[in-house]
Parts: structure tokens; C-alpha cells; sequence
């Protein structure tokens, strides 16, 4: 897979033994987590990393988290996540993400939406210019 211009984020995850079930199978509780590292790399690389943003007076609440598993990760497999930005409103966000096992197989496929707010909690405007860094990282 060519990584060069994908706009979004690409990471590697080692799969821990404690994100494994009885089977050795990844626990579906470990995408969420994962799903997150993917925000937070994004976030990175469009130069708005998170904990600006959260100084700042804002953060993103999940409104909705979607996950379609379409094969099994086990332990000892160093995963692949691929993190996008798909919609973006002045105060909502859809990031889209896709996870590959070990053998580069399409093993998940997701998505998560948020809603900006202030540290009150109530609904607020993305900041312009984290906006703006998440309208150049989003993908069609």
C-alpha cells in the first residue's frame, strides 16, 4: 500500500496480549481504544495535536462509534490503522478508519462522530483554524 498520499493518519499497533480474549483473538473493546490512538494521530499530523485543542477550551465527545469486523487480529500481529477525516460541519466531526492485520488484510472498518463543546459541555463551534487543519486532512 502506498502510504505517500494519504491524507489522513497511518499508524502501527502491536496487538498486547491483554487486548486478546480466551481464544487469543483481539477483544472488540480494543478497536475503540485503538480507534482513539487514530484520532490523536491525526489530530498530530494535521498540526492541531489534541491537547491544543483541549487547552484551548474544546474537546470532540463521541456521539456515535460503528464497527464492521471482517476477520480476526491475534496476538503477537502488529496491526495497521488508517485514520480519515470524513465529514466535517462547523461543529461536527466523522473520523473513518480502517484496521489491517498482520498479513495486510482488511480486518475492520469503522467510524466514529463527534460533536465540538466547550468545558461546560455544551455544543460549540470547531475552532477556525483546527477547521481549517481538518478540512485539508478530509477525503471524499
Amino acid at each position: 500500500m502506498d502510504d505517500s498520499n494519504f491524507p489522513g493518519a497511518i499508524i502501527d499497533i502491536p496487538v498486547r496480549f491483554a487486548e486478546t480474549d480466551a481464544m487469543g483473538v483481539v477483544h472488540h473493546a480494543a478497536y475503540v481504544v485503538w480507534f482513539e490512538a487514530g484520532r490523536v494521530a491525526l489530530m498530530d499530523a494535521a498540526g492541531t495535536p489534541y491537547v491544543q485543542v483541549a487547552d484551548g477550551g474544546h474537546h470532540f465527545a463521541v456521539t456515535r462509534l460503528d464497527v464492521e469486523y471482517r476477520g480476526s487480529i491475534r496476538f503477537g500481529e502488529t496491526v495497521k490503522l488508517e485514520t480519515r477525516v470524513m465529514a466535517l460541519r462547523s461543529r461536527q466531526v466523522r473520523f473513518g478508519y480502517r484496521v489491517y492485520n498482520g498479513a495486510g488484510a482488511l480486518a475492520a472498518t469503522g467510524h466514529t462522530d463527534h460533536i465540538c463543546v466547550d468545558l461546560d459541555g455544551r455544543s460549540a463551534k470547531i475552532p477556525a483554524a483546527v477547521l481549517e487543519q481538518l478540512q485539508n486532512r478530509a477525503t471524499e
